[in-house]
């Protein structure tokens, strides 16, 4: 047992640490640990604890930099814009507890909804698979229409398709290996784009309020409520992320308001990562990175299910604490630092990340991703169309469509 406590502590530091490194994720650690599981004589088990602990506690962690630095990470980079308004407002501490509480909500919701969930999944599953691609389209189609006015629409849809566009020339091609094409990618969407108009104007960051009231559970709690059930959605359901989950949320609650957005994605997040660890069990597929080790490296059996969701709730409420002091201490001393030379410097690791993990083939993806990024903010349209880069590589793929595609491309 102590073993076990051990590894799922070493974890929750990892999960800290790579979720406040912009760039440096989960998956770009999992490799070694599947490979350590195999190569020595450690339990599995704890090896698992330790994966699963990461994974939760980065989803925690992770909001701290995206909103500070906006710099996102895989299932944040809806929460930039957001968090980065209520940071000029003075309130970026104020979007880490939101954060704090959509994540550690969804985590109990989903932990609570557990068995009911895995008593339907399976023949859900099966009816939904062949419709798939019909899904996601249905998805975008609703994603697009809340746009509501003729040139919202038109600049949505264009927008959808060149994200998709690059996003099928990127993941689907040599041009960059697939498993770390999405850095240049979400970065450059999420992350470049949002601090380029921040170093352009040159403004300071205003002086952040620590605000201590308790954040009010009941006007909050339709979006948690929303987010967790579209997290188990994501979770399951390839091609659909947290980004598509927190729209599904926001059209079963008709909540527009920033603080319930944040709650919502990041209750989508972490319900996300919980069942996409639930999916090996349930379905025998793995819906992320995380998954994917912990799959390789041992059998997931309905004990060994328990066990991943007792590890999950522990992490996650040792992450919930040091998220909240983290954010505290950013918020307190951020005033203190030359913005405009942080979001540079930033600007600069997100490039130099790039050219680290992808090569120089990095730098022209990135500086594409970051001019289509640009567009959302100068049309007034929602910058969740980008997500378009993974979305309609998924749409082809499941409608049989993608090899067609690439050949009559010439790709």
């Amino acid at each position: 047992m102590l073993d076990v406590l051990a590894h799922t502590l070493a974890g929750v530091g990892l999960g800290v640490v790579t979720g406040l490194i912009p760039g440096l994720h989960v998956n770009n650690l999992t490799p070694f640990f599947v490979t350590l599981a195999a190569g020595s004589s450690l339990v599995s088990l704890n090896l698992a604890a330790l994966v699963v602990a990461m994974s939760i506690t980065n989803v925690f962690i992770s909001y701290i930099p995206s909103t500070f630095l906006g710099a996102p990470e895989e299932g944040t980079e809806l929460s930039v814009l957001p968090a980065h308004r209520l940071l000029m407002e003075g309130h970026g501490y104020q979007a880490v507890r939101l954060t704090t509480l959509g994540c550690i909500g969804g985590l109990l919701l989903s932990a609570a909804l557990l068995l009911p969930f895995l008593v339907v999944i399976t023949p859900a599953y099966e009816f939904i698979r062949p419709q798939m691609h019909w899904l996601l389209i249905s998805v975008i189609i609703a994603m697009i229409a809340l746009e509501r006015s003729r040139s919202g629409i038109l600049w949505a849809t264009a927008i959808f398709l060149m994200s998709g566009m690059l996003g099928l020339l990127t993941l689907d091609t040599n041009f960059i290996r697939g498993d770390v094409a999405l850095m240049p990618l979400l970065s450059g969407l999420f992350g470049a784009s949002v601090l380029l108009p921040s170093i352009a104007s040159g403004g300071a960051l205003p002086e952040q309020y620590i605000d201590d009231e308790p954040v009010d559970l009941r006007s909050n709690a339709r979006p948690l409520c929303a987010g967790t059930a579209a997290g188990a959605l994501t979770g399951i359901i390839p091609g659909i992320g947290p980004s598509q989950g927190t729209v599904l949320a926001q059209l079963a609650t008709r909540s527009s308001g920033t603080n319930e957005f944040l709650v919502a994605v990041s209750g989508v997040n972490t319900s996300k990562a919980l069942f996409s660890f639930v999916a090996l069990y349930a379905i025998g597929r793995a819906r992320s990175g995380a998954a994917v080790a912990v799959g390789e490296i041992m059998e997931v059996g309905a004990a060994e299910l328990i066990f991943l969701v007792g590890i999950a709730l522990i992490a996650g409420g040792i992450a919930a604490v040091l998220g909240l002091r983290l954010g505290k201490l950013v918020a307190r001393h951020m005033d203190q630092v030359p913005y405009r030379a942080l979001c540079a410097a930033v600007l600069v690791l997100i490039v130099g990340l790039t050219i680290f993990y992808s090569g120089l083939a990095g730098l022209p993806v990135l500086i594409t991703a970051t001019a289509i990024g640009l567009l959302p903010a100068v049309t007034n349209v929602k910058r969740t169309h980008c997500m378009g880069v993974i979305m309609l590589p998924c749409i082809l793929y499941f409608a049989g469509l993608k090899g067609g595609v690439l050949a009559a491309m010439g790709l």
